[in-house]
């Protein structure tokens, strides 16, 4: 059944937003609190391996996208059919907050590169690299490979 695919694409995307989004706002909360009492942000390995910022707002965005995966998945696993319209939902908030990042990243780009701004010295993409491009890529692979199984209406 095409909709176990589905359910299973949204699982893992639905996992993997929402515990990103979990590190990004705790690492976020972490450097506003050190900020807030004079102490020292400590980085964290984890968020920088993943390249996830210490960001709250994103963080909480993300928790939102992985939530609505997730609910899809509940959704289909409770036999209600419209329950991939969530997952559609969820692949359509992923594209539009990766595209957000990757036109932020271009600016950031022609501004290191094309008006070689002193601030941007010895900047490469990986500076500005985030979840929400590399999980955004994958909604938009997805996307690509299931788009012609899109159903609008009922039927």
């Amino acid at each position: 059944m095409m909709n176990k695919g589905k359910m299973l694409f949204a699982l893992m995307m639905g996992c993997a937003y929402v515990l990103i989004g979990i590190v990004q706002t705790v690492t976020g909360l972490s450097k506003a609190f050190s900020e807030a009492y004079g102490s020292v942000y400590q980085e964290h390995l984890i968020a920088d391996a993943l390249f996830i910022p210490a960001d709250i707002i994103a963080g909480l965005i993300l928790i939102l996208i992985g939530s609505v995966f997730l609910y899809g998945v509940s959704e289909i696993r409770a036999g209600v059919r419209e329950g991939i319209a969530y997952v559609y939902v969820g692949i359509i908030l992923s594209l539009i907050f990766g595209g957000i990042y990757v036109l932020a990243a271009t600016g950031e780009l022609l501004e290191a590169h094309l008006l070689k701004n002193e601030e941007y010295t010895g900047w490469t993409l990986l500076d500005t690299l985030r979840p929400e491009i590399y999980l955004g890529v994958m909604s938009l692979l997805t996307y690509l490979k299931w788009k012609d199984s899109f159903e609008v209406g009922g039927g």
